[in-house]
């Protein structure tokens, strides 16, 4: 029988599949066992079980409440959660997430630079409007100035910029398009993860009632989300999908085509 170092050296090796078929194997023997209760909560949030991690983490706090990893990590997740909030905004319509992009903020951060790289740069052309206007002048203002905006326009435009979740429904407003869906056109969602750890892959797919297609499909990850409050906006959405499925990379299409064919013969 493996034990609980096995599991430990399949994770660092983001093997989560194999991890945690030896922690269940553990807690089917010693149900309090905390150490295999820690990691098998740390496997669930990456794959986006995120309400199940933290039940096990007040289970936790109720089996050893000498030990403080469990209330360590437990105010460590509502700190995040509590910040990534400040990129939502309550309204009547409903609660508003807007996109957060490290590169966004990024290119911000580097054009706001240049203009005061430029200005610092060239002071004699602003001190002497009838100073001649030269190619290394020209090619300064290009590169400090012009290019990191174009670039921030383009990010603009690409991707998910804000998301409303509302009573009516699902509304994505990307660049220059809005696309929206009520609840009774959204049938089922897909929580698709990679049980590679070492692949920061999370997405959270939502399937039309009628037809089984993809109607959205938003990256929940940790590093590249779509918005910052990423396990609040999972359980706003799930508050009204009553069907989830949590499946690993790559089955969710499997899914789709099971869905359609139970829906066949249930037809038939």
């Amino acid at each position: 029988m493996k034990h609980l170092k096995d599991a430990k050296i399949l994770l660092e090796q983001g093997d989560s599949a194999g991890a945690i078929e030896i922690i269940e194997n553990l807690l089917s023997l010693s149900p309090r066992n905390t150490e295999a209760l820690k990691m098998k909560s740390f496997i669930f949030d990456s794959w986006g079980r995120f309400d199940e991690s933290l039940a096990i983490l007040h289970q936790l706090g109720k089996l050893s409440s000498s030990d403080e990893d469990p209330f360590e990590e437990l105010d460590r997740r509502i700190e995040e959660d509590r910040e990534s909030l400040i990129y939502s905004r309550l309204t009547p319509e409903g609660r508003w997430y807007f996109q957060f992009s490290p590169l966004q903020m990024f290119v911000s951060l580097m054009g706001l630079m240049g203009c005061f790289l430029f200005l610092i740069t060239s002071p004699s052309f602003f001190e002497n409007s009838s100073a001649p206007v030269t190619s290394g002048l020209i090619l300064s203002f290009l590169s400090l100035v012009v290019v990191p905006w174009i670039l921030l326009l383009f990010l603009n435009l690409q991707g998910i910029k804000k998301i409303l979740v509302g009573l009516g429904g699902i509304q994505v407003f990307y660049g220059l398009k809005k696309v929206v869906y009520t609840w009774e056109q959204m049938g089922s969602v897909v929580i698709e993860y990679d049980t590679n750890l070492n692949s920061d892959y999370l997405h959270m797919i939502v399937y039309s009632k009628n037809t089984r297609e993809a109607l959205l499909d938003f990256d929940i990850s940790k590093t590249k989300s779509v918005v910052r409050a990423r396990r609040h906006f999972v359980r706003l959405v799930l508050s009204y999908i009553d069907t989830v499925s949590y499946v690993p990379r790559g089955k969710a299409t499997e899914y789709s085509k099971n869905s359609d064919s139970s829906s066949t013969n249930s037809a038939a």
